[in-house]
């Protein structure tokens, strides 16, 4: 099955159904035929921007975001800034400290806020060098993240 098939399976199926875990959406998947890793559903989940909602049958079931674009760029914001942890700058460049493997995270919030202005990000498992066009660009986000 493509992934785009998968994704509105998943979508349609927890319309439906009441699914609290990655686990058991996991074994739903493969109960009906979809060969998947619990990687995989991971992915399928910040994809699809799925949040938590109260269930009926009490603790919390996933669900699709109502406005789904507002929802998940407030969400990578969120999440990335509470990722980092540290940034220094040097000219046009800022080094970011994060949480160890949340980068990605850090660089995709970036690339979609800051994407025009970024000449290029380098990032490992606790740290990015973003490079900016230009140094104003690059004082303008330290001075956000400072803030923050």
């Amino acid at each position: 099955m493509k992934r785009e098939e998968r994704l509105n399976f998943i979508a349609q199926f927890i319309r439906e159904n009441e699914i609290k875990t990655q686990e058991e959406l996991v074994n739903t998947l493969l109960t009906h035929g979809i060969d998947v890793t619990q990687a995989t559903v991971s992915r399928d989940i910040k994809s699809l921007a799925l949040i938590k909602v109260p269930a009926e049958s009490g603790g919390y079931r996933y669900d699709l975001p109502k406005n789904k674009e507002v929802l998940q760029s407030s969400l990578h914001k969120a999440l990335a800034f509470d990722a980092i942890t540290g940034v220094k700058m040097k000219d046009n460049m800022l080094w970011i400290l994060a949480n160890p493997g949340t980068t990605s995270l850090v660089k995709n919030y970036l690339l979609e806020e800051y994407g025009d202005d970024i000449f290029s990000i380098i990032i490992d498992d606790d740290s990015a060098l973003v490079i900016f066009e230009i140094e104003e660009e690059a004082k303008t986000l330290y001075n956000l993240l400072t803030e923050f």
